[in-house]
Formats: C-alpha cells, sequence, structure tokens
C-alpha cells in the first residue's frame, strides 16, 4: 500500500482495511491538529507575559491561560477541519455548512473539555498538591513545564475522542463522503449495459 492509498483511501482497499485507514488517519490528524495547539500555546505562554485572575461566580482563573487557550483552540479547528475533511471522511460535502457545524461541534467539546475539564483539573492538582499550575515541575533547557502544561497533555486524550464521536455524528455526513464501493458498483453496473 502506498503512503497516496494510506492518506486519501482507494478502491482497492477492503471496507475493513479502509476502516483502520481512516482511524490512522484520524490519529494522524489529531496529532498534526495537537501539535499547532500546542506550538501556539506555548508561543503565546512564550510571548505574553502578563497575567490577571478573573472571578466569575467566585471561581477565581488566569486569564492567560484562558485566552491561549481559545487562541490554541481557534487554529487547531482550522486545521483539524481541513485534515479530517481531506484525509479521514473524504467528504465533499458543502464547506460553509460543515466549517459552521465542525466550528459549533468544536465549541461544545472546547467549553467542556478544553475550559471545564482543565480549569477543573487545574483546581483538582493545586488542590492536591498546593502548588500553582504556573509553578515549572520541570525545566528542558530554558524551557519551563509546568503543571498546567500536564494537565492539557492529559485533557488531549479526552478532546480528541470527543472531537472524533462529534464529527462522526454532526459534521461529515455519510452521503458526503467519498464512497469507492459505490463508485465501483456503479462503474461496472454502467459499463454491463454499454
Amino acid at each position: 500500500m502506498d503512503i497516496k492509498t494510506i492518506i486519501f483511501g482507494d478502491k482497492s482497499l477492503t471496507e475493513k482495511q479502509e476502516k483502520k485507514r481512516k482511524l490512522f488517519m484520524y490519529l494522524v490528524s489529531g496529532g498534526l491538529t495537537t501539535a499547532a495547539n500546542w506550538i501556539v500555546y506555548i508561543l503565546f505562554d512564550l510571548l505574553v507575559r502578563a497575567d490577571m485572575m478573573v472571578s466569575v461566580l467566585n471561581f477565581e482563573f488566569s486569564l492567560k491561560i484562558a485566552v491561549k487557550q481559545i487562541v490554541g483552540w481557534i487554529v487547531a479547528v482550522i486545521v483539524a477541519y481541513f485534515l479530517n475533511r481531506i484525509t479521514v471522511f473524504r467528504s465533499k460535502g458543502n464547506i460553509v455548512r460543515e466549517l459552521i457545524t465542525f466550528a459549533g461541534a468544536r465549541v461544545l467539546s472546547f467549553l467542556v473539555l478544553e475550559l471545564g475539564v482543565m480549569y477543573l483539573m487545574i483546581w483538582i492538582c493545586e488542590a492536591i498538591t498546593g502548588v500553582s499550575a504556573s509553578t515549572p515541575m520541570t525545566y528542558i533547557g530554558s524551557f519551563a513545564f509546568t503543571y498546567d502544561y500536564l494537565v492539557k497533555l492529559i485533557n488531549c486524550i479526552f478532546v480528541i475522542i470527543a472531537n472524533y464521536v462529534l464529527s462522526k455524528l454532526m459534521v461529515f455526513k455519510k452521503k458526503d463522503m467519498v464512497d469507492y464501493k459505490a463508485e465501483e458498483d456503479k462503474e461496472d453496473g454502467s459499463s454491463g449495459e454499454a
């Protein structure tokens, strides 16, 4: 199997091979999307030094963490949409409809997982350790790996799973996906008539 078939699929793949290919490409897309999110998250952290604590309903949180999550999320959604559309679901559907639905599904996972669960995990981490989330756990060269990075790393697992389910159920419609088997059956039927 060549790299083009792995990335885009083709009619030579069995249904089982295609499912494995889609799962593999979703993991690759998720890895690239996660990398884009992390790069933006870390760059924002390195470039923006100011922070401010904000209190909402007696819950105090770092505005810097929220903003770098939002900026990273926006970049990740754009990267994820196009990678999923092209390599995983191979959709031919309306880009505007899909992108809006995709972004909507990602807003849901963002609010619940990337902000809600992340802040809950940070709160638990700080409550158990008594250490601020911005405290370095270790240094990699001059880069400080903090508790909020660890929490973000753990949170990525939940986000990837939820986003796949939401994409499959809400965004990429089966009727819009390239179906090599159906195309092959159609070709066989029309060639038999000639």
